[in-house]
């Protein structure tokens, strides 16, 4: 399996059992959620290091325990997905993730909207 189509089978996963997508994408206020936030800092990232650094959710408080918990879980996979992979490849990996990870958090917000999650 590739890099790419790895890196969206978890994002995928994980999207379907985050409990609360609108607060991770938009936050509390309806602005940038973590997720967004995370997004913009790992494509900033050069090393395995700085994702490490980015996935940090001490740097949101204001989460909600359930979400907080998710996307910790989410991380931890990611992390450990990313240890075996050279700095370079481990950015990649991680940026895929990350947006395939928002298509699926917007998708299932829209599928919430229409009804087709209760």
């Amino acid at each position: 399996m590739s890099v790419e189509n790895e890196a969206k089978k978890l994002a995928a996963t994980y999207a379907r059992w985050l409990r609360n997508p609108q607060e991770a994408l938009f936050g509390k206020q309806g602005g940038r959620g973590v997720v967004i936030l995370i997004y913009d800092k790992v494509k900033a990232a050069k090393t395995k290091e700085d994702i490490t650094k980015a996935l940090d959710l001490s740097q949101y408080p204001d989460l909600d325990k359930a979400t907080y918990n998710d996307l910790s879980r989410f991380f931890n996979e990611l992390l450990n997905k990313i240890s075996q992979f050279d700095d370079q490849t481990a950015v990649k990996f991680t940026i895929e993730a990350f947006r395939y990870f928002q298509i699926a958090l917007f998708t299932k917000i829209e599928d919430i909207n229409k009804g087709y999650w209760a």
